[in-house]
């Protein structure tokens, strides 16, 4: 025994000999390569610093220059527009009216005269033209020497305006750039000419320079003028400085960058220069405006010295301290692991003496190993591993027979586990069969049994197929089967209508995968059903809602638009004419104030019923909304369209209801309009029948009208001329007022925010609302000014509120034109930067219909504005079902139902059963949800009761002017209480979260 361990004491030896003269430490090995490793980081993170810092400044100049540009724009603009209000002043001064009218020029220059030097000094006038209507001049006032191609250029530009009469602002650019505004002129409603008057651009520049602290100069290119001694000529450059900024500085910096960069396109892209120690960006802004032979640019010197110096000081930081964390690190992790790899060599070194049986052994050699028994490590761990090991190898019996009691234990569980699978698929609420391979079933769960009716022993006699009621499909469904059975395919997923033992039938999707575990001669299917009858139910419910009304049952405005355009194309391709009838109920309002909406409702529903009955199996018929209606007629002549108008008038005439002893007789006016004669689109025709039906409410009510061009001119400009005048009125004298709805949280019934509503107030002190004037605002080009003074004036009043310390959400409508003006983003960004008010407390108000009209410009500007971060609510939710999937792609915070499915919850079944659809479907995509149109208690505890969230209309408060109702707000501590009633209660309107 002394031999064997001699003998196995020198094998370890040579062994480890052997070893020692290939050997290099680890710890060395681990120190270099992680020093390596240190030094190529630090040297990537300082060039990555180093090319982040210069891409942020590249991006900086870039976004610089964009404001630039806009500044500059912005600040030309407002010289146009004080030329254009001074032209507008000009012939109300004494004595110019008589002159202009009468084109006297010694009149005119007498009046004149003692105006031009107070114009020069403090408007920055540089020239004053009367043209008259044939672009003769009648008399001028210049601060300049004359110059003929001036003179030619203001009279072509002159000649333009007299012949389309719309004002121009050309800029014009010899020896200076000169901002010209030539408008038309008016005395008392009479053309007497055209007015020019002439600006510089000094206060752009003076602007430019308060702004953004930059120097800005004029470079002028052009060769027919003489350099003056004011003036600076950089003949590489081939242009001319007419004005510049710090003049004596900048000069010699553009003197340097001409010697450096002598293409004047690199000015154009921007560059970097120095001079005396200084570092400068460069970079010229092309003028607008002016003619190809007159160029101009504006030259932008910013000193950006600092940014570069903190840069080049950053990058020294970021390497001095990488290099001292590397030699530091380097050192300590040196340090740390000498000893611990010491051990470890040691315990490398011993364990050929555990692969020899010499287990003894191998536990004394490690136990003169000297070591500490707290704060242990993975050495220690490994140490006291190597021990237990030799221990049980010993007491390899002992393991075997522990680990045979273990696989007994194993056993059990595995018992257990079957026993949880089975109650798991028996109490699982969707179908799991087993099927072999020739479509037997051989098991069905408790869950399937119940809802096909079928025992355990009545389902095994069948087969799958069995169950299923099939349209020609089973071949290939059993084919797709037997893939999935043989492994060929991974799973089969399909719908089927599945037969139940008691004769009903249950829409079930079918998930079929293949048992792995089964052999390939007694393989089986695992068939996995839920049932999806009742979502079918509903869907069909939706299908249907998306193309019809659902209080007459008639198309609606959507479908029967897809419709009517179909109806034309057929036309076209058949030679065949046809027509649109369009009509609405006369003095349907009158009832529904009489009698109440109920009484209109039913009214609504006879006219269905007859109409019906009265045309023929082929015609479309459509209820367009509130009391409109509307019917396609294919293969017609107009007389024969015209019979049918006299039929349906006649039935309509017929048609009374009875409310409470008080009978409603009825009348419509219809218009009619032929296709493809009145138009080939579905918007001509609707256009062309609109404008038939009132030309047949002028007659008297209760006839026909049959469309023409010579009534579509009348009509149209007959209403836009009307409006057209008020709402100018309006817009010049800032006639338009804001209104405030409440809008109640019904989770603790306090006032949450406000609808922000838009009114205009007439010369007579009438009150219109926008429904009145709006369209009319569209047609002539106004809508986008209306939009941005609703715009302007409710974030100045959020702002004015923010003031006193409430936070009060206001929620602000925007038209349908609204996403396709350009300036509705920038005009959003610039009023909350002006007021400085919390974008959160901002919401905007969209049309379900506007939205989907341009699906993606809407998505994209929302997705603009919630950037800035103001909310979203679509309004009128509901009215067109298959938008419902483009819900969850419109970036919106709330929806609001629209009032016609909410003013009469109480009573209308239907109505509730609609609420309750698109509750649970804005739910689902986790928006809030606002009712409108709540008018008494009874709906406001239905809606409670179907969780939605806000609830609008005269129960909770009625629209008041913004003097109403925010006078009352005042600082109370940590609340502000706004008394306001509703019903006799009083309510706390907003909570101040600060």
């Amino acid at each position: 025994m002394k031999q064997s361990a001699q003998g196995k004491l020198i094998h370890f030896a040579k062994f480890v000999d052997r070893i020692s003269s290939k050997f290099i430490s680890l710890k060395w090995k681990i120190s270099l390569l992680t020093s390596m490793i240190l030094l190529i980081v630090v040297t990537i993170f300082s060039i990555i610093s180093y090319k982040r810092l210069i891409n942020n400044i590249d991006q900086q100049s870039e976004q610089q220059y964009q404001r630039h540009v806009r500044e500059v724009e912005k600040l030309i603009e407002q010289i146009s527009h004080s030329s254009h209000l001074l032209i507008r002043m000009l012939p109300f001064l004494k004595g110019m009216d008589v002159a202009l009218s009468t084109q006297n020029t010694k009149q005119i220059e007498e009046a004149f005269d003692h105006h031009w030097p107070l114009l020069q000094l403090q408007n920055g006038i540089e020239a004053v033209r009367f043209y008259d209507q044939f672009d003769q001049l009648l008399v001028g006032w210049d601060s300049f020497e004359p110059d003929i191609y001036r003179d030619k250029l203001i009279k072509e530009h002159v000649s333009k305006v007299n012949f389309h009469e719309h004002p121009a602002n050309p800029l014009i650019c010899l020896e200076s750039c000169i901002q010209y505004t030539i408008e038309p002129l008016l005395i008392e409603g009479v053309r007497a000419g055209t007015i020019v008057i002439g600006a510089s651009l000094a206060d752009v520049f003076l602007g430019f320079k308060r702004t953004f602290g930059s120097d800005i100069g004029l470079f002028l290119k052009e060769k027919k003028y003489k350099i003056t001694h004011n003036d600076v000529w950089f003949p590489e450059w081939d242009i001319r400085l007419a004005a510049l900024t710090n003049r004596d500085k900048n000069i010699d910096v553009l003197n340097q960058t001409l010697k450096e960069y002598p293409d004047l396109v690199s000015l154009k892209q921007g560059i970097q220069t120095q001079s005396n120690q200084r570092h400068q960006r460069i970079k010229l802004l092309p003028l607008q405006g002016i003619g190809v032979t007159d160029q101009a640019h504006l030259v932008i010197i910013t000193d950006i010295t600092e940014t570069i110096e903190a840069i080049r000081d950053a990058i020294w930081r970021i390497v001095s301290i990488g290099l001292i964390g590397l030699i530091f690190s380097g050192i300590l992790l040196f340090a740390i692991l000498s000893k611990p790899l010491s051990q470890l060599k040691h315990i490398v070194f011993t364990l050929p003496l555990l692969a020899g049986g010499s287990f003894g052994i191998f536990r004394a050699t490690l136990s003169s190993m000297g070591r500490k028994q707290w704060l242990k490590d993975e050495i220690d761990l490994l140490y006291e591993a190597a021990i237990a090991l030799s221990h049980k190898l010993e007491k390899l019996e002992d393991k075997v027979i522990y680990r045979t009691k273990q696989l007994v234990k194993q056993r059990d569980e595995l018992s257990k586990e079957k026993d949880f699978i089975a109650h798991l698929l028996n109490t699982a609420q969707v179908v799991v069969l087993t099927q072999d391979v020739k479509g037997k079933i051989m098991m069905l769960n408790a869950y399937g049994e119940m809802l096909m009716r079928y025992t355990e022993e009545e389902i095994k006699s069948k087969t799958f197929f069995e169950l299923l009621l099939l349209d020609g499909t089973q071949y290939h469904l059993n084919e797709d089967l037997k893939q999935v059975c043989y492994g060929q395919r991974e799973q089969l997923r399909h719908e089927t209508i599945t037969l139940c033992n008691d004769g009903s039938k249950k829409h079930i999707v079918w998930l079929h995968s293949r048992l792995s575990w089964q052999s390939e001669e007694d393989s089986s299917v695992l068939s996995v059903g839920l049932d999806i009858t009742e979502y079918k139910r509903v869907e069909s419910n939706l299908i249907w809602l998306a193309n019809h009304d659902p209080l007459t049952n008639l198309f609606n405005r959507r479908r029967f638009s897809e419709e009517l355009e179909r109806m034309i194309i057929w036309s076209q391709q058949n030679q065949q004419p046809g027509a649109l009838l369009f009509f609405d109920l006369d003095r349907f309002k009158y009832i529904n104030d009489t009698s109440g909406h109920q009484a209109g409702d039913s009214l609504l529903k006879k006219v269905a019923d007859m109409l019906s009955h009265t045309i023929r199996a082929v015609d479309i018929k459509a209820r367009l909304g509130g009391d409109e209606f509307a019917v396609i007629l294919p293969e017609i002549t107009a007389s024969g369209a015209i019979e049918v108008a006299k039929k349906i008038l006649f039935h309509i005439s017929e048609t009374q209801l009875i409310v409470k002893n008080r009978t409603h007789k009825i009348a419509a006016s219809i218009g009619i309009a032929l296709f493809p004669e009145h138009g080939n689109t579905v918007h001509d025709l609707l256009a062309a029948a609109d404008l038939a039906m009132y030309q047949a409410k002028d007659k008297g009510r209760g006839t026909w009208h049959l469309f023409s061009n010579d009534d579509e001119i009348r009509e149209r400009m007959h209403t836009l001329v009307y409006w057209k005048e008020k709402i100018e009125y309006a817009n010049l004298y800032d006639e338009y007022l804001l209104y405030f709805q409440p809008i109640m949280s019904l989770y603790d019934r306090t006032i949450t925010h406000y609808e922000v509503l838009l009114r205009m107030r007439d010369k007579d002190g009438t009150i219109y609302t926008p429904g009145a004037f709006i369209a009319a605002a569209e047609h002539i080009g106004l809508i986008h000014e209306i939009d941005h003074m609703v715009l302007r004036k409710a974030i100045a009043q959020a702002a004015m509120i923010n003031k006193l310390g409430n936070r009060i959400r206001l929620s602000i409508n925007l038209s349908a034109h609204a996403f396709k003006d350009p300036e509705l983003l920038p005009l959003i960004r610039n009023e909350l930067m002006f007021h400085g008010v919390d974008p959160t407390l901002l919401m905007f108000e969209i049309t379900e219909t506007a939205a989907l009209e341009n699906f993606f410009g809407t998505k994209q500007l929302l997705e603009e504005i919630k950037k800035l971060g103001c909310g979203f609510v679509l309004d009128d939710f509901g009215v067109g079902f298959s938008s419902f999937r483009y819900l969850r792609e419109l970036p919106v915070d709330a929806v609001k139902i629209d009032g016609s499915f909410v003013k009469d919850l109480a009573n209308s079944s239907a109505d509730r059963v609609l609420v309750k659809a698109l509750c649970s479907v804005a739910k689902e995509f986790g928006k809030k949800i606002t009712a409108e149109f709540v008018e008494n208690e009874e709906v406001l505890i239905l809606l409670e009761k179907m969780g939605v969230d806000f609830a609008q209309g005269y129960y909770i408060g009625k629209p008041c002017a913004g003097n109403e109702i925010f006078h009352h707000l005042k600082l109370d501590g940590a609340v502000n209480k706004l008394e306001y009633s509703y019903s006799g209660k009083k309510v706390i309107p907003f909570r101040n979260q600060k």
